[in-house]
């Protein structure tokens, strides 16, 4: 579904000129949910907002469903990138506007055909109660998944995750990367996940690109536990960790 071929970029200031990726090569199939991991500065960004053309590549092809990006028009690329859903570290709320209108947001941008209702995509999500709430009046956790609630409504079929989860908390970590593993079960489509945190990746991912200074240097397949770890509240952890023997 998603071919990069020989993609290269830098970005380039007064002071000096930043090779952010050199000559990379990624396939990812369709239905995959696929992690990108490696330290800050690693490229990992840059790698995902090529899938969408947020960024140009330098040289290179990028590739979705057979689609050559680089070559479309602005019209045709705007198409293209309706197909495509994304999750972003700092959220991207408006302040101003609900949770409702925050989530309806890409539908008064574009016409799509068969988005998913309000109510289905918040319930889905588990907001049903915050509709009408603002996102200075929820939590971290509760933000992302209004921003995970805003990608899904337009049922994407490829969904682009930079680092999701960053700015949360260990337990609220897991309740969003559960609403992505169900996300991805339930609608099938493919998910990219951009993170350096390993076990996100290892609880959502079936394979991650290992990223290192713009290049990548293995392609690593994710062996997870059949059984799915229990989410256990803030307090019940840190009676484990801290009266447990």
């Amino acid at each position: 579904m998603i071919e990069l071929r020989d993609i290269t970029k830098t970005f380039s200031s007064r002071q000096e000129n930043l090779l952010a990726l050199n000559a990379v090569d990624l396939s990812i199939d369709t239905g995959e949910a696929f992690g990108v991991i490696g330290e800050s500065g690693a490229g990992k960004s840059t790698l995902l907002r090529m899938v969408n053309m947020l960024e140009r590549p330098d040289s290179g092809t990028v590739k979705v469903d057979q689609t050559d990006l680089t070559t479309l028009s602005k019209k045709e690329l705007r198409q293209e990138q309706k197909q495509i859903g994304m999750v972003f570290q700092q959220f991207n709320l408006l302040n101003n506007l609900t949770v409702a209108d925050n989530v309806k947001l890409p539908l008064t941008l574009h016409d799509y055909a068969d988005p998913l209702t309000l109510d289905d995509v918040l319930a889905f999500v588990g907001l049903s109660d915050k509709k009408h709430s603002y996102p200075q009046e929820l939590s971290g956790g509760q933000k992302q998944r209004v921003g995970i609630a805003r990608a899904l409504i337009t049922r994407p079929k490829l969904l682009l995750c930079d680092e999701p989860t960053s700015a949360l908390d260990q337990n609220t970590t897991e309740e969003v990367v559960a609403v992505l593993k169900k996300a991805h079960q339930e609608f099938k489509m493919t998910i990219v996940v951009v993170t350096h945190e390993l076990p996100v990746v290892k609880s959502l991912c079936n394979r991650a690109a290992l990223m290192e200074a713009g290049e990548i240097r293995q392609i690593v397949k994710i062996n997870r536990s059949s059984s799915e770890k229990t989410i256990k509240p803030y307090l019940d952890r840190a009676r484990e960790v801290l009266a447990d023997d």
